[in-house]
């Protein structure tokens, strides 16, 4: 499997590190913030049309994202596929299933985001956290950007979203396998007399969310993204800015 390392840019924010003397072992609390920016100038040789993707893109060993392909840019079969398309009217339709429908490209105008798809093909997981390096490692999610495709966006415009329809990003936490437990979003939510859709760049404060809906999820191994849709038209994509989670880890 190949794997495209180290090509994401981090904001990571680090916490008061404090000494352990239990074992001899140091704790640290840091939040690690993932965009899908680079300085890599040889990153930018990977982009096919703007859009490229590969089984297995890690950053800093810890946070992992895998998609079901072949090899980078070959058999895409399901997952994440980085961006780089700001869309128009010109943007194909196959093209704006993997186009944010925000009129920049990603948050606050930063060249590159992802977008997301499942399949049945797909692995159970989607994002991964190597987490085996600590003697000890809690994992906690705070939150991501979220915007609907731009495929998405035109279908309301030509009237194809129906009353009753929907779609509903979710997230799954896994812990070892178990489910630690889950919390979802809607993007598209025609339930009502109106019609709301998430067509901007949109935090997704998933932290203050849990706590509201008192779901508890302060441990984790993988995330498993997934879609609840109603209405024919509708596609289960969707596009991610700004993935952020807290560490706290023993070493």
């Amino acid at each position: 499997m190949k794997t495209l390392s180290k090509l994401l840019l981090s904001v990571a924010v680090i916490l008061p590190l404090t000494s352990c003397m239990d074992r001899e072992r140091s704790t640290a609390t840091f939040t690690q913030g993932v965009s899908f920016e680079t300085n890599d100038v040889t990153f930018d040789d990977l982009f096919k049309d703007g859009l490229m993707f590969t089984p297995t893109i890690s950053f800093d060993d810890l946070i992992f994202f895998l998609t079901s392909c072949d090899e980078t840019n070959v058999g895409f079969k399901g997952g994440f596929k980085i961006s780089k398309v700001k869309g128009d009217s010109n943007t194909s339709d196959e093209m704006a299933l993997y186009t944010s429908a925000d009129s920049n490209a990603g948050v606050g105008g930063s060249l590159n985001y992802v977008a997301f798809n499942r399949t049945s093909s797909m692995v159970d997981s989607d994002i991964q956290f190597y987490l085996d390096k600590f003697y000890r490692a809690d994992t906690h999610m705070i939150g991501c950007a979220v915007c609907n495709t731009l495929y998405n966006k035109r279908l309301a415009e030509k009237g194809l979203i129906s009353p009753g329809d929907y779609l509903k990003v979710v997230f799954e936490f896994y812990n070892n396998g178990a489910l630690a437990g889950k919390i979802d979003k809607y993007l598209i939510d025609y339930r009502n007399s109106d019609l709301e859709m998430v067509n901007s760049w949109t935090e997704w404060d998933i932290e203050k969310q849990s706590l509201n809906d008192n779901i508890i999820i302060n441990s984790f191994s993988d995330i498993k993204i997934t879609f609840d849709v109603k209405g024919e038209n509708i596609k289960p994509n969707a596009c991610f800015d700004n993935i952020i989670a807290q560490f706290s880890v023993t070493y």
